[in-house]
């Protein structure tokens, strides 16, 4: 392929499909933790990604919190991004299906823990800037957080009225990011994945 069509076929699908597999984790790990189905936010995540998520759920059955056709649209999407990816670099013939899910599912892992990573950090700056605010975008980051948050702030001994929750968080992140990029080198997943 032409190297200035397969250019402008990369910033056109990055983005896109870096937008779609974000709003697909989102829906995944909102529902995952419980976040209210009445808050606008879902409300909106869950149209923009029902006409690639809801086909799935149809077919896969799926918990009451646990939406296993969700997570297969997220990592089949990511399979699609990495073919059309692999074509548009004229590689196409190395696509595996197999290596594909791998990488797929590394993506996706990735990208969820980052998901988490980024909500708390955000819930952190929200309660410094505008503690008392209920808009909902805040709303929908706690119920997000809260599920992953509480059981360190049981675990944690009170400190006086100060919450060391995130930083704990914040290392088991790590510790999981550190843990994905070694798998990612291990399977030589390709640095255009979305996710990691």
């Amino acid at each position: 392929m032409n190297s200035a069509l397969a250019d402008i076929g990369m910033t056109i699908t990055q983005p896109l499909f870096s937008l779609a597999l974000i709003l697909i984790a989102t829906r995944f790990l909102a529902q995952l933790c419980g976040v209210s189905g009445y808050n606008p936010i879902s409300i909106a995540v869950r149209r923009i990604t029902d006409p690639v998520v809801k086909p799935f759920s149809k077919l896969i059955p799926s918990g009451n919190r646990f939406n296993a056709g969700g997570l297969v649209a997220l990592i089949l999407c990511q399979v699609l991004f990495i073919a059309i990816m692999l074509s548009l670099i004229g590689r196409f013939e190395a696509f595996n299906i197999l290596q594909a899910l791998i990488w797929s599912a590394l993506g996706a892992a990735g990208l969820i823990v980052s998901i988490i990573f980024y909500s708390v950090l955000a819930i952190i700056i929200v309660s410094f800037l505008a503690p008392q605010s209920a808009h909902p975008a805040v709303e929908f980051i706690w119920q997000l957080t809260e599920p992953v948050m509480s059981p360190l702030r049981q675990v944690l001994p009170p400190m006086g009225g100060l919450d060391f929750s995130p930083i704990i968080l914040f290392i088991g992140i790590n510790v999981i990011r550190v843990s994905l990029g070694h798998m990612a080198v291990a399977v030589s997943l390709p640095n255009f994945v979305i996710g990691i």
